[in-house]
């Protein structure tokens, strides 16, 4: 089995697309089609469904398990060999909720950029934490930042971070003179949420059915800051991330509403997927990242580094 044609075939699964796939690997979609006619001649089976969007058969999603797993080989051998440094043109892709981004990577990432002036970096900035872990899952991501609790039997966590999620509403709000209420006091206001499919959304929707109460939304979201400036404006209420509404706590921009028997939190922490091999670009941001939390350690442990 030929490696480039390993190669090809991760792109196209990746992409979608042979002319993608094409462009990234700095060939021609010929090449491309040709190594993938190859593997599926030599292994008898069809890899894709051609038509208008290239989707893998069954045999082919297996394959790509296998095919990330000899990438990760191929690079854990290129590292013992090459002693471990990085390279001049180096590159890699992590991906990371808004939330990450804004509040907790931006003095890591230069630092970072500092010290390893010839890594490049690419980061997807994920709606979902799903979506997120699905780039992971691929291998289209080395790992990412995203919400917690997230489970898959194929995908490690490791939580860095408690951020509370409370009630806030605009300094013009009623509720906003109010040092706490009740959930049936809440229960029929307008509230600005997440997405239903998003983590931060699920806490909120469990904890008020535990309650025997629904959130009556009003507008549903995936930015966080955007629903800031909406509950800053009078909107609606929601329960918002810490980390994403400290500032205009501090400023009176937003009041903060304790609710009776209700403490709704989520975790960040760092995903990736099990056995994923890190070569040293990697491992150094992700250790720059933990190291302010005083992680480094554990993640080492988990990952047998």
């Amino acid at each position: 089995m030929n490696l480039q044609h390993l190669r090809y075939f991760l792109a196209v699964a990746r992409t979608g697309r042979f002319t993608l796939a094409a462009r990234q690997l700095h060939v021609t979609q010929p090449t491309v089609s040709s190594a993938i006619a190859e593997l599926e001649q030599e292994m008898g089976v069809r890899l894709f469904h051609r038509g208008r969007q290239v989707e893998l058969t069954m045999e082919g999603r297996t394959l790509v398990d296998y095919a990330v797993q000899i990438e990760d080989l191929v690079d854990e051998a290129r590292e013992h060999v090459a002693g471990g440094s990085t390279q001049p043109g180096d590159s890699f892709r992590f991906g990371a909720i808004d939330a990450a981004v804004i509040y907790l990577l931006p003095q890591v990432l230069r630092a970072y950029v500092a010290d390893y002036p010839e890594v490049e970096l690419a980061i997807e900035v994920g709606p979902t934490s799903r979506d997120l872990v699905e780039q992971v899952l691929a291998n289209r991501a080395e790992f990412a930042v995203i919400s917690l609790p997230y489970e898959h039997h194929r995908l490690r966590t490791l939580a860095v971070l408690r951020d509370e999620m409370p009630l806030v509403v605009g300094p013009s709000h009623p509720l906003a003179g109010r040092r706490r209420v009740r959930m049936q006091d809440i229960a029929r206001e307008p509230f600005i949420l997440f997405q239903p499919d998003s983590v931060s959304r699920r806490i909120v929707d469990e904890h008020f059915s535990e309650a025997g109460f629904t959130p009556r939304a009003v507008m549903e979201m995936r930015s966080p800051e955007a629903m800031r400036k909406l509950v800053e404006a009078g909107v609606g209420i929601s329960f918002l991330p810490r980390i994403t509404v400290a500032d205009s706590l501090s400023s009176g921009a937003l009041q903060e509403v304790g609710v009776t028997g209700l403490y709704l939190h989520r975790e960040i922490g760092l995903a990736w997927r099990q056995g994923r091999y890190f070569g040293p670009a990697v491992r150094a941001l992700i250790e720059a990242f933990l190291f302010q939390y005083g992680l480094v350690e554990e993640w080492r442990q988990a990952t047998g580094h």
